[in-house]
């Protein structure tokens, strides 16, 4: 949408027309001319009605769900509708209610999402009479069910688009640290995440939207959109911090923030919603996770309010609400940087704390309470961490990184993944020391009326033909140091072939167990079929290839002498045998006593 400073919908409180003009002001005092980048590259998303859920704190649904959605309008407003759109799909919410809260200055609509749904991430957009028209990007994610075992992804410190200053010459077209960040996005759109945690610094400057039209929150926006899983946001000090040294006036960089993630409302917060911070929580299952607003205050804009740097005693007030509303299960903190040295995990009893800022990894994986600080996405870092979750116990992994060209974790094709071709196989080489069980390939396959897809090598979880093409979403279980091959093929108006009686594996009790120095690991086949035996430890790092290749019908056995892949001795413990035949995936642990 066209952003306009100062257009208003009826009756909107004062202090945003206050915050409105502030932005104009702004506006007006930035150098006219000198660039026409903004020409070239298109304006964000604006905050206007929709407040939540947005691209950086989005919402979970399943078919059948209720969920609230914010919105900034007059209060009398009337004729709410709402809708998820995605590329050709849209969807129309019901709407059970919507009501307005005085004390917040918010609208709060409860939508119901309707009980036949493709999972994916959705667009939000919501209507009312009198023109208003509003889309989020990115803002719902329909889901089947809630996993009790997943992971999710930590990020930091992208400093998009370049890590240079305006001071330096550096030029806007520059954008070598957007690279960085989509090579780090191509990966967790392969590896699938249930979400991911982007603690700060996602903006080298957070001054430079207007100021020359270098469009710097616009274009980290839109390339935040390519990520195929929810991002939930928090602010740094390069962020909000504001510089001294540039041009734009002070409180910039914040207001700025407000104008792309929100909210206006934080300039002068209502008696509802008394802080000028912005934080917030959500739980996926029994896991609790809490986003802080963190940064240094460099121009000293309100510091009366801000002081020199966070955490202020509003939100140490805040957080101390939202832990004992929570209840006693699993916390998980994720936030720029404790500059201040404020939060005690075990006082506040939070299992987990996230963040960057140092640019390099800290704390110990030997935890809980973890304090953890993974290393940066920029300046080639190209780094995350993954943190498996297993009900409510945390499972933090040692950092990996997207690589220098992108080569630890691969997909190719075979033939072309265009949407033309009615059988592809994908071939994923990962050279990650860490399994990552919930992959999802998206295979595109011509679109054909009484077609039929099939996957081998992977579990077909759903066929979205909503737009011009079928596009196939296959489960991939993607293992440790090795490659998976994925088939995905269309049938149509082909003779049913004759009925294969089905593939019958199990993995059966290895002998002995516990063992000392050797166990035989024995399984048994319905039929001839090409079997990957491995071993993993507790963690899901791989440790051994026991049997890659074809395996008769019957019952086979291999041995296992306590090695790994280098001939090493490994050390005495419960691991994991994991039979993968096909898409059937068989496990079970063994015990190696020493």
């Amino acid at each position: 949408m066209t952003w306009n400073p100062l257009a208003l919908p009826p009756r909107v409180d004062a202090r945003i027309c206050l915050f409105r003009l502030a932005v104009l002001g702004i506006l007006i005092l930035l150098p006219i001319g000198g660039s026409t980048f903004a020409q070239t590259f298109p304006l964000g998303d604006e905050l206007t009605i929709i407040q939540k859920p947005l691209l950086n704190i989005p919402a979970f649904a399943r078919p059948g769900d209720v969920f609230p959605i914010n919105c900034e309008a007059d209060p009398a407003t009337t004729g709410w509708t709402a809708e998820l759109v995605h590329k050709d799909k849209t969807v129309s919410l019901n709407l059970l209610s919507s009501s307005y809260d005085a004390s917040t200055l918010w609208w709060t609509l409860q939508a119901e999402v309707p009980a036949e749904m493709i999972y994916e991430l959705y667009d939000l957009r919501v209507m009312a009479d009198g023109g208003i028209d509003d889309t989020t990007w990115n803002a719902v994610n329909i889901i089947p069910e809630y996993r009790n075992n997943y992971y999710f992804i930590h990020v930091t410190d992208p400093h998009m688009p370049d890590h240079q200053f305006s001071s330096s010459g550096a030029v806007p077209a520059d954008s070598t640290e957007s690279v960085d960040m989509r090579e780090v996005i191509r990966d967790i759109n392969l590896l699938n995440p249930e979400f991911v945690l982007l603690t700060g610094d996602v903006i080298n400057e957070g001054e430079l939207e207007d100021y020359l039209e270098w469009r710097s929150f616009s274009r980290v926006q839109h390339l935040l959109t390519e990520l195929e899983v929810p991002v939930f946001l928090v602010t740094g000090n390069h962020d909000v911090g504001g510089w001294d040294s540039t041009p734009p006036p002070d409180g910039t960089a914040r207001i700025q923030w407000w104008r792309f993630f929100g909210w206006a409302r934080l300039d002068d917060p209502p008696v509802g919603a008394p802080y000028f911070t912005q934080n917030y929580s959500f739980d996926y299952g029994p896991v609790h996770f809490i986003g802080m607003e963190s940064y240094l205050n460099y121009d000293d804009w309100r510091d009366w309010i801000y002081g020199d740097e966070s955490f202020t005693s509003a939100q140490m007030n805040w957080l101390d609400q939202d832990l004992a509303a929570s209840g006693s299960g699993t916390q998980v903190m994720f936030f720029h940087s404790d500059f201040s040295r404020q939060l005690n995990l075990n006082s506040l009893d939070v299992e987990m704390a996230l963040s960057g800022h140092i640019h390099y990894d800290s704390g110990s994986l030997n935890g809980p309470p973890w304090d953890l600080t993974t290393d940066n996405v920029c300046d080639g870092a190209r780094s995350y961490r993954t943190i498996k979750v297993s009900g409510s116990t945390l499972s933090p992994q040692e950092t990996q990184q997207a690589g220098s060209s992108g080569q630890e974790l691969t997909v190719s094709y075979n033939p072309a993944n265009d949407g033309t071709n009615e059988s592809v196989i994908a071939t994923i080489d990962s050279s990650h020391d860490i399994r990552h069980e919930n992959g999802r390939l998206r295979i595109r396959m011509p679109k054909v009326a009484g077609a039929s897809y099939d996957a081998t090598g992977g579990t077909l979880l759903q066929v979205d033909d909503s737009g011009d093409e079928a596009v196939c979403h296959v489960a991939v279980d993607i293992p440790a140091n090795r490659h998976l091959t994925v088939t995905v093929t269309m049938t149509t108006g082909s003779p049913v072939p004759d009925a294969v009686a089905p593939l019958a594996v199990q993995l059966l009790p290895n002998y002995p167990n516990p063992f000392n120095p050797s166990t035989n690991i024995v399984f048994s086949l319905s039929r001839q079929e090409a079997v990957h035996l491995s071993i993993y430890d507790m963690s899901g790092r791989f440790i051994a290839l026991l049997e890659d290749g074809i395996r008769p019908a019957g019952v086979n056995e291999v041995s296992w002498s306590g090695l790994n892949s280098s001939d090493q001795p490994v050390p005495s413990g419960v691991y994991l045998v994991q039979l993968q035949v096909g898409d059937e995936s068989k496990v079970r642990r063994i015990v190696l006593a020493k």
